[in-house]
């Protein structure tokens, strides 16, 4: 099962609407997905090198948020 996810993380990484995916998974991995971001970071960076910036912002961004989730998860249950 998580080799799965991990294959489709991969395939998401070349997709046009990617850096979407990538918030929608850095989100997700703070409080669910087993499988951490740096499987969409690594192939996103090395096809868009001149906008690794954008996309190392997009992941911590969407990851900080998603812990806040997780931390009002907690708080509230």
């Amino acid at each position: 099962m998580i080799k799965k996810l991990y294959d489709q993380c991969i395939l998401w990484a070349g997709h046009k609407y990617a850096n979407s995916m990538l918030a929608f998974v850095s989100l997700l991995e703070s409080f669910i997905f087993p499988i951490p971001t740096d499987a969409m970071i690594i192939p996103m960076v090395i096809a868009k090198r001149n906008q690794f910036l954008k996309i190392a912002f997009i992941a911590i961004l969407f990851s900080v948020l998603g812990a806040l989730v997780g931390y009002l998860i907690g708080y509230v249950f």
